[in-house]
């Protein structure tokens, strides 16, 4: 029988870094007895970013010793409640969790927190449920602030150093928001209203559609065939003497989707549209100015900190946590570390990306 261990509640974060945490005993199996088993459940292989997640967690969980199961569903609920269940049954020790739907994964969990089995929501906050242990993430609302003033820059609205111009306006935007059951578009779309709400409220900044609340932005899956069609039905108020000046978009694949129908207006140049995840395909557009921005985050820190938190875990540890009031996901203040996002625009993506190791400058082209 695989060892099972209990984890304890937060009392108080540990101070040290997550080298020094992946860098102890190297067998986590040593001592007699088979390996901790680590069941991942990620969402899809749709999104280069999260088959980047699954290859970079996978590996430092092997690197440590543990066995590893590493699960894509598809964007299907079910099958992702199936492959839990599978993981439970299998006896795992641990659970990293990237969710589909975050409210749907309540009753599976249940299982996993009647069996002691510890859950790491990774990247995306698990609503509604008391067995969630620990939430590994980025500073979500500093993503959809970072977008903001993206978007304000490439209108001219702020300069290079975030400080306000003298453009008045009005400047025609169009907004989308991500998928409505994954908790982090919510929290992408208040750090972006945060920063633009003012903007529309003087005129500095026009939405034509009158599309401005999240149920009648958001995009079911984060899919960029869904972005587009409704873009689609966006463009026939441009051209003819309106020009759409720019567009926020909360994920690269949607702002991809949203660039091809924009190509098709008659105005003099594209819009300025942001975008997040740093995907290659969208990391060369920025590069030749085609989208304005994306905002990095880098998956093998996030890796990382989640490898941590499971080593204590398992080892019957406390890990190290930054923040402890921020995710309410419903039933509990779910204890996170959150990491700083970064804004990559045509300007730093060599510094930031290359220079950072995430891609080659071959790979950029």
């Amino acid at each position: 029988m695989r060892r099972r261990t209990r984890w304890t509640t937060l009392s108080a974060a540990l101070t040290g870094t997550v080298a020094l945490a992946l860098a102890g005993c190297s067998a986590a199996g040593e001592g007699g007895g088979d390996a901790p088993l680590v069941g991942v459940a990620l969402p899809t292989t749709t999104s280069a970013r999260w088959i980047a997640d699954g290859e970079n967690l996978q590996a430092q969980l092997e690197g440590l010793g543990y066995d590893v199961t590493l699960e894509y569903a598809e964007d299907d609920v079910p099958t992702q409640v199936e492959q839990l269940e599978q993981m439970i049954a299998a006896g795992a020790d641990a659970l990293v969790v990237g969710s589909i739907d975050g409210v749907a994964l309540k009753s599976v969990l249940a299982e996993a927190g009647a069996a002691d089995i510890p859950v790491i929501a990774y990247d995306r906050l698990i609503r509604d449920s008391s067995d969630v242990a620990y939430y590994a993430s980025f500073d979500n609302f500093r993503v959809g602030v970072l977008q903001a003033q993206a978007l304000l820059t490439g209108l001219g609205v702020l300069d290079e150093a975030g400080a306000r111009t003298s453009a008045a306006g009005p400047f025609s935007v169009e907004l989308f928001a991500g998928s409505s059951d994954d908790n982090n578009a919510h929290v992408f779309f208040a750090g972006a209203m945060s920063v633009l709400q003012p903007y529309l409220d003087s005129g500095v900044l026009v939405v034509p559609s009158g599309q401005t609340e999240f149920d009648e932005i958001a995009t079911q899956g984060w899919s960029g065939d869904v972005a587009g069609e409704r873009m689609q039905t966006l463009v026939g108020a441009y051209g003819a003497g309106r020009t759409l000046d720019g567009v926020l978009s909360p994920y690269d694949g949607i702002s991809r989707a949203i660039l091809d129908v924009a190509s098709g207006i008659d105005q003099p140049a594209l819009p300025v549209v942001t975008g997040q995840d740093a995907e290659i395909d969208s990391v060369k557009l920025v590069k030749d100015g085609t989208q304005h921005s994306t905002v990095y985050k880098d998956t093998r820190q996030l890796a990382e900190v989640t490898v941590s938190m499971v080593r204590e875990l398992l080892d019957g540890g406390t890990p190290e946590v930054n923040d402890t009031t921020s995710y309410d996901n419903g039933v509990q203040v779910v204890p996170s570390y959150l990491l700083t996002p970064a804004l990559v625009t045509q300007d730093n993506y060599e510094r930031v990306l290359v220079d950072g190791g995430y891609y080659t400058a071959q790979e950029i082209g």
